[in-house]
């Protein structure tokens, strides 16, 4: 279909026909699928970068802003190639990062110890550029390859490589801490998507920890991440318990916006239950929504799978690392019809909690700390929520970083 206008549309797909024996079938499948302004475009064809400091280099890229918004966010992601000494072009590094648009340009950086690693200094290119809207991740702007002009390279660039991966390398510079924050680490307690208070009747199991609340609300990631770092800025650093969404949030948090998260010390520095990395069928599927979390949370584009998926491909390696987490689905008896929510179990492959299915909740490069049965996703289902598990909660605290 063609959409004529921006907005949520809910896509049903009627497929009927005849089987080998004769008889017929008749199959639905429902999608979500968000359309949203073309808000920006290219007014270039080359990317531009100078130095910024002796490691640092800026990339720009010129563009055209249409958006009547004000804080209109967007995801860069792009592979920087430069020519070898044998002038052969040579992959550099993958760079990202989510900002504004300043004076008709958005800006991203790179370490110049990567293209010293990569011994480049001739002409440079971006490939496989993409430019997303921060809150759903959809490609406003694409290009298979742009030349990108560098006016000076930075004095590491010219530099022999010491073979050390630096955080500044993956990261960028890490900001000067604020004097005006509280002393000593906290442990943040996150909720998820559309949730109740589900951290507050146990925080006593978890110690030196606050809640974070902004219940009953449908955020994106992006905006979930910024919701958390404001909170957390009035400690001098901080650690994450989550749940659901949570996970996701706190994780983009970590990629995208430096935080109290970068000071924390300890073992584990976000850990999560019961969170949808890869998706959940039910986030685009109202009804089985409003089953579990009430008619009035309405879909989410992250948390769909195809939507995950465009979300997912955007946070690195390095990042993920920092994940433990944690999945568990209802308890099976053999004499019995076993779910954790009869509403949503049509929708979901065992094994699952109500909500999201043991396989989508897997994060490749994370550290998965297992899969226990007989918790659901939330209260009111069959077995008890999984927030409610004081055993893992007790491990979950005594592991946080703070």
């Amino acid at each position: 279909f063609k959409a004529e206008s921006a907005g949520d549309y809910n896509v049903q797909i009627k497929a009927m026909g005849t089987n080998p024996d004769g008889s017929p079938f008749f199959r639905t499948t429902e999608h979500y699928v968000p359309v949203i302004e073309q808000s920006i475009s290219l007014n270039a064809t080359k990317a531009s970068a100078f130095t910024i400091n002796d490691n640092r280099l800026n990339i720009s890229l010129n563009v055209q802003n249409n958006s009547k918004s004000l804080d209109n966010r967007y995801r860069i992601i792009a592979e920087v190639w430069g020519n070898n000494d044998k002038g052969v072009m040579t992959p550099v590094s993958w760079v990202s990062t989510i900002t504004t648009v300043e004076k008709d340009q958005l800006n991203v950086e790179l370490d110049g110890r990567w293209l010293a690693m990569a011994k480049t200094q001739g002409s440079f290119e971006l490939r496989n550029l993409r430019i997303e809207d921060a809150n759903h991740f959809i490609p406003l702007v694409s290009s298979d390859s742009m030349e990108m002009k560098v006016a000076t390279l930075p004095k590491s660039a010219t530099k022999s490589f010491n073979g050390q991966i630096t955080e500044e390398m993956l990261m960028g510079q890490r900001p000067v801490m604020k004097s005006n924050t509280k002393a000593g680490g906290k442990l943040l307690l996150v909720h998820g998507y559309c949730s109740s208070d589900v951290w507050g009747p146990r925080q006593s199991q978890f110690s030196n920890s606050a809640v974070f609340y902004d219940l009953n609300q449908n955020r994106s990631h992006d905006a979930f991440a910024q919701r958390i770092r404001d909170f957390g800025a009035q400690f001098s650093s901080f650690g994450i318990v989550a749940h659901s969404q949570g996970g996701a949030a706190s994780l983009h948090l970590y990629t995208y916006y430096w935080s109290g998260l970068d000071y924390s010390t300890g073992s584990r520095m976000i850990q999560s239950v019961g969170t949808p990395y890869q998706g959940t069928p039910l986030a685009g599927n109202l009804a089985a929504i409003g089953d579990v979390f009430g008619v009035g949370c309405g879909t989410n584009s992250n948390l769909t799978t195809s939507g995950a998926s465009s979300w997912l491909s955007g946070i690195p390696t390095w990042a993920r690392n920092e994940i433990h987490y944690y999945t568990t689905s209802f308890e099976t008896k053999w004499w019995r019809y076993d779910y954790c929510s009869m509403g949503t179990d049509v929708f979901l492959s065992d094994p699952e909690d109500g909500v999201i299915e043991k396989s989508r909740g897997q994060l490749s490069g994370g550290n998965n700390k297992g899969h226990k049965t007989g918790w659901c996703h939330s209260s009111d289902m069959r077995d008890p929520a999984q927030t409610a598990d004081s055993s893992r909660n007790s491990t979950m605290s005594y592991y946080a970083k703070r």
